[in-house]
């Protein structure tokens, strides 16, 4: 079986990818889940959230080492923080097992 983790925000890009995987892929995804109303700051997304949102962030990172394919997009800070896990975590202890993929807002 695949492991892909699938970095993304947008629901229509999940839903994509989820109806054209193959059968034996597993994908693991990460994005926010708490949707705030304007250009509101960390620290008020995490009183709203009462924490939530941080500590799935940290899940996220724990779920993203279980993988050995990632799509990523690598203009996201948080999909560079991935891939520096991917690089420096997850291929030295495989040997250099796992593959990126980068895609470019509006790609899928």
């Amino acid at each position: 079986p695949q492991h892909i983790y699938l970095a993304t925000e947008d629901p229509l890009a999940i839903k994509e990818f989820e109806s054209n995987k193959p059968p034996n892929w597993t994908v693991y995804i990460s994005g926010p889940t708490f949707k705030s109303s304007g250009n509101q700051g960390p620290h008020v997304l995490a009183i709203q959230t009462e924490g939530s949102d941080g500590l799935e962030a940290l899940a996220a990172l724990l779920v993203s080492l279980e993988a050995n394919k990632y799509v990523l997009t690598t203009e996201s800070n948080w999909s560079r923080l991935i891939n520096e896990l991917r690089k420096n975590v997850v291929d030295r202890r495989c040997g250099g097992c796992t593959e990126m993929f980068d895609v470019r807002p509006g790609e899928w």
